[in-house]
């Protein structure tokens, strides 16, 4: 039988099965069947068989990544809510593509022994890349303590085909979702996907309401939201201005009004490649998007390396901005 000629029958045979009323062959190495178009089945079935247990055991294979996968996220999130009293935790972001940089400021942040580190977004420049992505693990290997991320435009985008299932074969995310929550201590923390195919730069439908039960429904001292796009922006001042929640002020006043209504402490985001704080409706609003990535804005308007440093201590929270020459340039 040629390759053509058996590529065509074990096809046949697999679509149309095997015949279960025909006794079985015997053959050279083993038993085979006829199958139900009278091929019989030897050549095909030596192939199939090995095939069949390959498949078994890369599921099995699969499987079990999975669920130790999972095991390992459920564990960190459970060390995480028993911490007791006082706990510290870094905020960076936007180091795609500033190698050095990024280098830098994790062996500073590492150096304060922060509990955990949550990264706004932007961990790569080319969505969907994972010699990217592989890049920055081995970067990212002097981090020891747990390590979230919020997706991020580079990291995944609708144009980018399989971009989103390669960002979640890359990251451990709880329930394998792109927004999600996790407790440490007293406090709440919230991620949100703010680029959410048809949703970009907005927090509506399914994940506005999946926030609204999460947000008012719990009793934590305090509450924090980290999402990639700022809120709000400068105007004539930042790179991406008037181009992140703002430009859809009414969906954004509704989630400011949410986060008012729920006692949120504090939000934080990435994309513009700065440092800033304000206060908005008694909430604080906190760009840190300078881990790496180009730096558009001059010194003085929040343009230099940095991460954030929160502390939390009972009823306090307190925070220091800390450059990349590990000077301290801003406390609140």
């Amino acid at each position: 039988m040629d390759g053509s000629s058996w590529e065509g029958q074990c096809k046949r045979s697999w679509e149309e099965g095997f015949s279960a009323e025909l006794a079985p062959l015997e053959v050279a190495g083993g038993t085979a069947r006829p199958t139900s178009n009278g091929v019989k089945s030897s050549e095909c079935g030596v192939r199939t068989n090995k095939i069949i247990g390959l498949v078994l055991i890369l599921a099995l294979l699969v499987g079990t990544s999975f669920a130790s996968q999972n095991q390992q996220i459920a564990q960190k999130l459970l060390a995480l809510e028993k911490i007791p009293g006082k706990f510290t935790f870094i905020v960076m972001g936007d180091n795609r593509s500033g190698d050095d940089i990024y280098t830098k400021i994790i062996s500073l942040a590492m150096d304060r022994k922060p509990d955990f580190i949550v990264n706004v977004g932007d961990m790569i420049t080319n969505p969907g890349n994972k010699s990217q992505w592989k890049n920055f693990w081995t970067l990212s290997k002097p981090i020891t303590v747990p390590y979230f991320l919020i997706v991020g435009n580079h990291d995944v985008h609708r144009k980018a085909l399989f971009s989103e299932r390669t960002y979640k074969e890359q990251v451990d995310l709880p329930g394998n979702e792109l927004y999600y929550s996790f407790v440490a201590g007293n406090s709440l923390f919230v991620v949100l996907d703010s680029v959410l195919a048809d949703h970009e730069r907005r927090i509506t439908g399914e994940q506005l309401t999946w926030l609204e039960g999460i947000l008012l429904n719990s009793d934590k001292k305090h509450k924090f939201v980290f999402l990639h796009h700022p809120l709000y922006t400068e105007p004539g001042k930042w790179y991406h201005s008037n181009d992140c929640l703002d430009i859809y002020p009414q969906d954004r006043d509704r989630l400011e009004a949410l986060f008012v209504k729920a006692k949120v402490n504090a939000v934080f985001a990435g994309h513009e490649h700065v440092y800033n704080r304000k206060k908005v409706d008694g909430i604080l609003h906190i760009t840190a998007g300078g881990s790496g990535a180009p730096i558009f804005a001059k010194d003085e308007d929040g343009g230099f390396y940095h991460f954030v440093q929160v502390t939390v201590d009972g009823d306090k929270v307190r925070a220091e901005v800390v450059d990349v020459q590990g000077k301290v340039r801003d406390r609140f």
